[in-house]
């Protein structure tokens, strides 16, 4: 039997979503606003994509492969592959991505060779790892070109949870998100390990483009 305590005090909170709170339910929602939200990051990250132009991409906590999916649909010459812990999301990745190929891995410890892709994927991952810098550096580790990252909008992602209703004991906060950004915190954070390209916004996300 799966034990989640021990999982934890092994890998940390959540290692590409091992413990992640449920990644689909934005997808899922049937708010209107929310799925505004939803489809003009995926098109903010979509058109990041197509500016950098890659042949090869990894994203590292892939979760359901929702993502990927939508990118391999926008980018039909991008081979997409996938990283993911959690056993039950990488399941669901598989059966959406079923060309691409998807290792269960932890983000602080890629089963991928170095230099290996051309952009690396890694959104809203950070905010849940004990150790974000660890998995930006081995990110970088894997990525021949780019990385993409992205995280909550802080205080925003929270207050928008508290407008919802959601997470209110926490003030918004979601029980499994460990690390909290503003813009200019996040563009430095990233700046220490990799070469900030641009940031941009698909607010209540940030985004980091960057170079290795």
């Amino acid at each position: 039997m799966r034990n989640p305590r021990a999982e934890r005090r092994a890998i940390g909170p959540v290692n590409g979503s091992a413990l992640r709170s449920d990644n689909q339910a934005k997808y899922r929602s049937r708010n209107p606003l929310v799925r505004h939200l939803v489809g003009r990051f995926l098109a903010r990250v979509s058109g990041l994509v197509s500016e950098l132009a890659p042949t090869r991409a990894l994203e590292v906590g892939c979760g359901e492969g929702i993502v990927m999916e939508h990118l391999r649909a926008r980018h039909p010459g991008l081979r997409m592959d996938g990283i993911e812990l959690n056993v039950g999301a990488l399941v669901h990745a598989r059966g959406r991505n079923p060309t691409s190929r998807l290792v269960r891995a932890d983000a602080y410890a890629l089963a991928v060779a170095a230099r290996s892709y051309d952009l690396v994927l890694c959104l809203e991952v950070l905010e849940h790892l004990e150790e974000p810098a660890r998995a930006l550096r081995e990110l970088r580790r894997v990525a021949r070109r780019n990385i993409i990252v992205s995280v909550p909008h802080e205080p925003f992602f929270r207050l928008g949870n508290v407008l919802r209703g959601r997470n209110l004991g926490r003030w918004g906060n979601p029980p499994d998100h460990v690390q909290h950004w503003g813009r200019r915190g996040f563009e430095a954070f990233c700046a220490r390990h990799v070469h900030v390209q641009r940031a941009a916004r698909a607010f209540p996300w940030l985004l980091v483009v960057a170079s290795v």
